[in-house]
């Protein structure tokens, strides 16, 4: 059954990613003022302040962009924070100028790691954590890339008295009837897309 549920999973990440390579890239800049839009809307209803720390995240080719989003948070007086990848797991660093990031093997750009942050440091004391998907399912179940970054930095913050507010982002084409499943998913609080937020 975990085998079925596993190819399950690599299979509709092919299809997907398939699709997503065939987007309109012109229409990518309005894709992500529509769907910072509705996370924005979001994070409003907890109240987000000038201390609060937000989890973000600098898109992989393809990905739903929320550039607006950082911006946006950043004018706010938030602290936001975006994923480097060190190993099997993820650390945390400022968000702040492009400039001079670099690119990661998957072709995403990272922050300077000096000074970065673990999961297990920095995740606790997000206020919201917005996570990249490539699928997600009326349950809150989402599909990632197939690496478990997401899955092993969300383990840090179970059994919290007062979590992170999850937010899991695709494109409205993205949010589909079923979504294989496995023992270590984590669902997310909410679903993003161009089109709409919902809460589950």
């Amino acid at each position: 059954m975990i085998q079925d549920q596993g190819a399950g999973k690599s299979a509709l990440r092919s299809q997907l990613r398939s699709a997503r390579k065939h987007r309109d890239l012109g229409a990518i800049s309005q894709l992500d003022s529509r769907i910072s839009g509705h996370i924005l809307d979001a994070l409003e209803t907890i109240a987000i302040t000038p201390v609060s720390v937000i989890a973000a995240y600098v898109a992989m080719p393809h990905e739903p962009p929320i550039n607006v989003l950082r911006s946006q948070l950043r004018e706010m007086g938030c602290t936001v924070i975006i994923p480097i990848v060190s190993g099997d797991e993820l650390m945390w660093a400022d968000d702040g100028n492009e400039e001079h990031w670099m690119r990661n093997t998957f072709g995403t750009l990272e922050p300077d790691p000096r000074g970065a942050l673990s999961s297990s440091q920095a995740l606790p004391s997000c206020t919201a954590i917005i996570v990249p998907a490539q699928a997600m399912s009326p349950s809150g179940f989402r599909l990632g890339q197939g690496k478990g970054f997401y899955d092993r930095a969300l383990t840090k913050i179970a059994g919290l008295e007062r979590p992170p507010l999850i937010i899991g982002v695709t494109y409205e084409s993205e949010f589909l009837s079923e979504v294989p499943t496995e023992e270590h998913d984590i669902p997310v609080d909410v679903s993003v897309t161009e089109s709409t937020v919902r809460w589950f």
